[in-house]
């Protein structure tokens, strides 16, 4: 268990885009958080000893909002991880944050707890895009937190942003990459708006109040991203994530390696690896309602919904799946070793598709060419 995530459920107000699961805050629901969610890290502990015994490298603090909650109660999250759990003390321990929501104060508090990097939820500088996407901030509030969160001592300072959305011109997205390069993050996330069912933004595409941008025009944004960034310094080292040298998220990565995590709180996903029990890793996940959440931790047991012992051949198909969304690619060597050889299946399949030149295979590694990177699932499918 070399990272750790705790995710938190609530926000200000639900953004009309989101699809993670978050509550609109509520005093007394925040009271009562903390304690269920120290308890699950003591039951977690329990249960499997020797996981729990691993030092930890990474602690995520996501959401939701995280900096909805008090600094006082995000930082003694941190403490009761680091009582149940070895905590490297050169860690990264980051915290979610969007702009606006978080005071000077309140971020040195984070800072001094442990708290070692920030990730803002910016999204957009553009007004009526922020508006399409239910954001509640504007540049002046993203000005104020990034240069907050400086002062306060936070050198690791990230930027996330969306592009493909509805109403957005190529012209917009470039000026929101250039003025994304003037705060001088040390990472910066792009995503592509994949509006998920059952979200307000979905609807109102349904409905055809809002039109999607055409496929084209989306795949040039993300071009448009990967050579303004590029040119900047940033190095592209996953499909929606670049960062200046050293300054990659170390726990997201863990993900994209398939390495032992345990996630706390509703919704929260963990792969633990009990020798004994499932030496290919144990997927486990919690249910996305805080009540059955609570439910489960007050009554002495994890509330996790899903827990499976994963295969060997799930474990090929899922280090290739997400390894290969990192533009080093995988080490094929290094995952025999790891899990034994691949199923007769997935290596036709990889032969296929480095064959066709969908994938590439130099000197051992396999990875997604550069220009496949926008429409890697479509080469991800194949492996799927």
């Amino acid at each position: 268990m070399r990272g750790i995530y705790l995710h938190i459920p609530f926000c200000l107000r639900k953004c009309s885009y989101c699809d993670f699961y978050s509550v609109e805050a509520d005093a007394a629901a925040i009271s009562k958080f903390r304690d269920l969610l120290a308890r699950e890290t003591t039951l977690l502990r329990d249960r499997f000893p020797e996981d729990a015994a691993a030092p930890s490298d990474t602690v995520y603090f996501g959401g939701g909002t995280p900096t909805v909650l008090p600094p006082e109660t995000l930082c003694g999250l941190l403490d009761a991880v680091r009582e149940r759990f070895p905590v490297e003390p050169d860690a990264e321990i980051t915290v979610e944050a969007n702009p606006g929501t978080v005071s000077p104060e309140q971020l040195s508090a984070l800072r001094n707890g442990g708290f070692t990097r920030i990730s803002i939820g910016v999204q957009s500088f553009t007004p009526s895009i922020l508006r399409t996407l239910g954001r509640i901030h504007g540049r002046e509030e993203v000005r104020r937190t990034v240069r907050d969160a400086r002062a306060a001592g936070f050198d690791s300072l990230g930027i996330d942003l969306i592009f493909g959305i509805p109403g957005q011109r190529a012209g917009q997205w470039e000026a929101d990459l250039e003025k994304t390069l003037g705060f001088l993050p040390a990472h910066v996330s792009v995503y592509a708006l994949a509006p998920e069912p059952g979200t307000p933004i979905h609807a109102a595409i349904l409905r055809g109040q809002l039109l999607m941008p055409p496929d084209d025009s989306v795949a040039e944004m993300y071009e448009t991203a990967r050579r303004v960034l590029s040119a900047a310094g940033y190095r592209q080292y996953e499909i929606s994530n670049f960062a200046l040298p050293g300054h990659e998220s170390r726990h997201n990565v863990k993900y994209w390696k398939r390495e032992g995590t345990a996630g706390f709180g509703p919704s929260a996903h963990s792969l633990l690896f009990p020798r004994e029990r499932a030496p290919h890793g144990l997927r486990a996940a919690n249910p996305p309602s805080l009540a059955e959440y609570g439910k489960a931790i007050r009554e002495g047991r994890l509330a996790w919904t899903v827990e499976q012992a994963c295969r060997y051949e799930d474990a090929w198909k899922e280090s290739l799946l997400f390894g290969l969304r990192m533009t080093d690619g995988v080490d094929l060597g290094d995952l025999e070793q790891t899990i034994g050889a691949p199923p007769d299946p997935l290596r036709d399949a990889v032969n296929e598709l480095v064959a066709g030149g969908r994938l590439l295979e130099e000197n051992g590694r396999l990875r997604l060419p550069g220009e496949l990177l926008f429409v890697s699932n479509e080469v991800l499918q194949r492996l799927a």
